[in-house]
């Protein structure tokens, strides 16, 4: 009788187990969830959870998903099912704003509203100082702290749904769930994968990283084992968003003698390796020439004449300038032809030489100037390609790559589609400017803004996309305290929040950011459009049409971005059928 007993209360155990179990998996659990492009704050309001969402993607896409779950536990334990797929895990850090961007076209000025604002600026998602989850810190094991809230604790996720291998075009289904003290939530999520797949290198991407950064926040030498360790996780990092482009500033390091001048650059040679062996394909090197500095040592960003990059004490349209120059461009014809890189190169004279500038003279001496240097590059480095950031077309025949910021190119949109249909290369870049409504990548801007960036380039048949600041930290400059870089221009205020990085330092090497996933899924974007356009321009502008009109005028609803991203991949999906059955017809 007593064995029965036993028997019976361990059936009725397991049988309450399993009800609760059955309960827990019935709550409705609180929080925050989105698919689309957007931020999302520690503030921001919790609402019962979905229980199912659909995503569309490629075939080697990557979904991203955010999730802010409330809890009362000190941490959940994600987890992932679904055949063919994986799940990367992200706790998502928020990080300060401090000020509010300004309003202005133009680099200089009141690039960041540095008086607290009354109310939010109309092309703000809220009024500074707030906090943003913009840091992504890896978890690969699924195991999400929660941190004190407003409404007690709350765990910050973001997971990205990848394809194992090449699907199959399809619907498919896989299911995320998350443990914690209340129970288990679960989401079901159903991704349609198109029959297309995003083409490499097709897209030209470039974003200047800091070795000094690098250096200070690992605690590593610059051209030690451990440093180059250190930058080849950075170069995964830009790899991650299809950067292909990378940039080296040559400095006086490669000076080994002067007067007469010689140079070696086989310091280089580890580095700008690492970069090739991860896939990029050409090399950015610079600069010729420099501004030189003013008497209280600030750059003279007014110049009328510049020196040598390498020598900045000598003039550069002197005759020792012209020598130290030759004797360096050979040198450094040399170095590349030893080790097969002459015909990787894009080649910076001086950066925005028709930017700050006063009068027409200035600018006709520095055109006079920049035309000097462009004809000793090309003269002893056979094939070198020019590559400037410019505001206009004014360097007509000095430059191959014209760079124009997005507010340049609109304002002289007529010069730059000339030089298009010339069949010039252009690409386009932002920075610290243009500010306000116009589309950047600033932390008080809406997500979105920095990957429709790249639907413009789109628009305007814009072949590749330039940004200073990957991990630009100058100074004692700390991310996680403050996001606004410091000026040292000596023109204007701090740079706006954001501006000059997309990732953050962290313990084990690089920690990616919403606005480098962005960026990621922008250059994607701009792949496809590419695709799209080869096969039916007549849709590529009629679709892009329906969100983009210019870089200051759009439609920023990330719903209706989803909406029109979908139907991006569904004509690229038709067209490819239609492709299939004519040449079976044929």
């Amino acid at each position: 009788m007593s064995g029965r007993l036993c028997l019976f209360s361990k059936r009725q155990k397991i049988e309450t187990d399993k009800e609760q179990e059955r309960e827990k998996q019935g709550k409705k659990y609180q929080g925050v969830l989105t698919e689309k492009e957007e931020f999302l704050y520690p503030d921001s309001v919790s609402e019962t959870l979905p229980e199912s969402i659909r995503v569309v993607m490629p075939k080697n896409g990557k979904q991203g998903i955010q999730l802010l779950l409330d809890t009362t536990g000190d941490e959940i334990q994600m987890d992932f099912e679904g055949d063919g797929f994986y799940a990367e895990w992200y706790e998502m850090i928020a990080v300060p704003v401090e000020y509010n961007t300004g309003d202005g076209e133009n680099q200089g000025g009141a690039m960041v509203l540095v008086e607290e604002q009354k109310e939010t600026p109309a092309y703000a998602t809220r009024k500074a100082p707030f906090f943003v989850y913009d840091c992504l810190k890896e978890q690969q094991t699924g195991k999400i702290p929660a941190r004190k809230s407003e409404n007690d604790r709350r765990a910050a996720v973001y997971f990205c749904i990848c394809p194992e291998k090449e699907l199959e075009a399809g619907e498919y289904s896989v299911v995320m769930t998350a443990k914690m003290a209340e129970g288990i939530y679960q989401l079901r999520v159903t991704v349609q994968i198109y029959d297309v797949r995003i083409p490499e290198n097709t897209f030209w991407v470039t974003n200047w990283f800091s070795e000094e950064a690098i250096c200070r926040f690992h605690g590593v030498e610059k051209g030690s084992e451990e440093y180059l360790q250190m930058l080849r996780k950075y170069i995964q990092t830009m790899r991650r968003m299809h950067q292909n482009v990378f940039f080296i500033q040559l400095d006086e390091k490669c000076v080994t003698a002067r007067k007469p001048y010689q140079f070696d650059f086989e310091y280089l040679t580890s580095e700008i390796e690492a970069f090739f062996e991860a896939g990029m394909q050409y090399m950015e090197l610079g600069v010729l020439l420099d501004r030189g500095k003013k008497s209280d040592g600030m750059p003279d960003m007014y110049t009328e004449h510049f020196t040598c990059a390498m020598a900045k004490e000598v003039p550069f349209e002197t005759l020792e300038g012209y020598e130290l120059t030759v004797t360096f461009v050979k040198s450094l014809a040399n170095y590349l032809t030893k080790h097969g890189w002459e015909k990787r190169v894009l080649f910076h004279i001086h950066d925005e030489p028709d930017i700050h500038y006063q009068t027409q003279e200035v600018l006709e001496a520095r055109k006079r100037q920049y035309y000097l240097a462009a004809g000793i590059l090309r003269k002893y480095i056979q094939g070198i390609r020019i590559i400037e950031a410019v505001d206009s077309a004014e360097f007509r025949g000095g430059i191959d790559i014209w760079v124009p910021g997005t507010a340049g190119y609109e304002k002289k949109k007529e010069e730059f589609d000339t030089l298009i249909r010339l069949g010039e290369t252009v690409w386009t870049y932002v920075c610290c400017g243009p500010e306000g409504h116009w589309l950047n990548r600033f932390l008080d801007f809406a997500l979105l803004k920095g990957r429709m960036l790249f639907w413009g380039c789109a628009k305007n048949r814009i072949s590749g996309f330039l940004h200073w600041g990957l991990n630009q930290f100058p100074g004692e400059m700390n991310p996680y305290e403050g996001t606004s870089c410091p000026n040292h221009t000596g023109i204007g205020t701090n740079f706006p929040c954001g501006d000059s990085f997309l990732i953050y330092p962290g313990k084990e090497g690089p920690r990616i950011g919403m606005r480098l996933e962005a960026q990621r899924r922008g250059a994607e974007d701009a792949a496809l459009w590419q695709m799209l356009r080869k096969v039916d321009e007549t849709a590529h502008d009629r679709l892009i049409g329906k969100v983009f009109t210019n870089n200051y005028t759009y439609k920023d609803s990330p719903e209706l971005f989803a909406e029109v991203y979908e139907e991006l991949l569904n004509a690229l999906q038709n067209a490819k059928e239609k492709n299939t059955d004519e040449r079976s017809k044929g």
